[in-house]
């Protein structure tokens, strides 16, 4: 008798082994299931029924980092809500403490926030501990250092590590020539750079329009500087900004019927410092 009673509880706890291991398995499934389908809703631009995918796919696996960090790129999607974006995020985190891009996202969201720069670059540096290949923190924490902090040599330090990673990234150039003309007017090292991001994306009306910046503002070179906003204009051809600075151009250089014309267009693409300049000069 005592060895039927035996062999029966552990039939019994076979038994009850088993089927926690399936109930445990179709946990994962179902919750694999429901963040596939959130992908898809995402992918459609559907942020509402995605994130209702999301929240069903970690009601399964609760400790579903990937649906967390999908769930709070879709918030900030839908609604620009980084806060709750954020508050994803950091779910994501705890479930999976070495995951580098949920660490990115926070500082991408902390950047939308108000521009809080300082605490995105800490997440930026977390994230990039934990990847140092990772391309994304390195140009977004350049960006922060420029814009929140001013501190263009570490600015510039980061688009130099992105095209160590990544040649051929024409923004790293972009950016960082940005950061020179920041810098203390270093005109020519920021054309330079400029030029660089051309070579690799021709037809960045950007890098053209800050090219042309540079040769008015900061070199006063003013046909370069035409040169160079004709063609953003030919790239982007409603580019407001590149019709009212060609203009400033023109006029500088003294030709003060193509200066008014292009300011006039500017003016028209809605340009409020062309406004405000034909406004009190009384030109309709």
């Amino acid at each position: 008798m005592k060895i039927k009673s035996t062999f029966r509880a552990a039939k019994l706890m076979i038994m009850s082994l088993l089927f926690c291991s399936c109930a445990v398995t179709n946990s994962s499934q179902m919750a694999e299931e429901w963040f596939q389908k959130g992908e898809t809703e995402y992918d459609n631009h559907d942020y509402e029924k995605a994130i209702e995918c999301y929240e069903k796919a970690v009601k399964y696996k609760p400790n579903f980092a990937e649906a967390y960090k999908a769930m709070g790129n879709a918030y900030a999607d839908w609604k620009q809500d980084y806060e709750k974006a954020i508050e994803c995020y950091k779910k994501a985190i705890k479930y999976k403490p070495d995951f580098a891009d949920a660490y990115y996202n926070i500082g991408w969201a902390y950047e939308n926030l108000n521009g809080q720069y300082k605490k995105a670059i800490e997440y930026f540096k977390k994230a990039i501990e934990l990847n140092p290949d990772l391309v994304e923190a390195y140009i977004n924490m350049g960006v922060d250092y420029a814009k929140g902090e001013h501190d263009y040599k570490k600015a510039i330090e980061c688009f130099e590590k992105v095209v160590e990673l990544k040649p051929d990234y024409a923004e790293a150039y972009l950016n960082m020539g940005n950061a020179y003309k920041d810098w203390n007017g270093q005109y020519e090292k920021a054309i330079e750079c400029y030029r660089k991001a051309i070579k690799l994306k021709p037809t960045s009306a950007l890098a053209y329009y800050n090219m042309g910046n540079a040769y008015l503002y900061l070199k006063q070179d003013y046909q370069r500087a035409i040169e160079c906003y004709e063609y953003a204009i030919i790239f982007k051809p409603n580019y407001a900004d590149a019709y009212y600075n060609i203009g400033i151009a023109y006029g500088k250089s003294g030709d003060v019927n193509q200066a008014l014309e292009c300011l006039e267009k500017a003016a028209v693409l809605g340009n409020e410092p062309a406004k405000k300049w034909l406004k009190d000069n009384e030109i309709e």
